[in-house]
């Protein structure tokens, strides 16, 4: 649906204003496996296609992705940040920042890779979709393989977290003599 939507021209803002719903509710749709089938025939009816063409589509006249070296970061951050519909504010809050550090992060034409790792864990979104391409540019393999391993460097993030925390609380039930 959410590709649909991006080749009939609209912003995902958009459709949620048509459909008269907020943004977070258009990406809850979007990002559902399976949708009723009355849900999927008004949001087909509202986007002027029936049923049997939602699921014949095939992406037509895609715009190949800007290529890395033209694509600005900072841009294309707040291009994703429109697109989502995000507060600044509480986007900063969540990737640790204040607010002025992100309004300078949006300034940068290229992040480091740490500033890339945090935008795309935050918006949740693989890196190679931030670049410019499309979870169906690289193959579905792809995505899933950086989602994965996105997950998995959490897990183990949380992981070396709870040990530390196991031996800090060791260490006050059992005070060194």
């Amino acid at each position: 649906m959410k590709q649909i939507v991006r080749d009939k021209g609209m912003k995902i803002l958009d459709f949620a204003r048509h459909a008269d719903f907020s943004n977070q509710i258009a990406h809850y749709y979007f990002r559902k496996e399976a949708i009723k089938r009355s849900t999927l025939l008004e949001f087909c009816t509202m986007l002027g296609i029936s049923l049997d063409e939602f699921y014949g589509w095939t992406h037509p006249r895609r715009a190949l992705p800007q290529p890395a070296q033209d694509l600005h970061h900072g841009r294309r951050l707040d291009e994703m940040i429109e697109e989502k519909g995000l507060n600044k504010t509480r986007l900063a809050n969540r990737m640790a920042l204040s607010r002025r550090a992100l309004y300078n992060l949006l300034e940068k034409p290229v992040f480091t890779p740490d500033q890339l790792k945090k935008v795309c864990q935050v918006l949740e979104i693989s890196q190679k979709e931030f670049i410019g391409g499309s979870a169906e540019d690289g193959g579905a393999e792809l995505a899933d393989t950086e989602s994965w391993k996105d997950k998995y460097y959490k897990l183990l993030e949380d992981y070396n977290q709870a040990l530390l925390e196991i031996s800090r609380l060791r260490e006050i039930a059992s005070p060194a003599s």
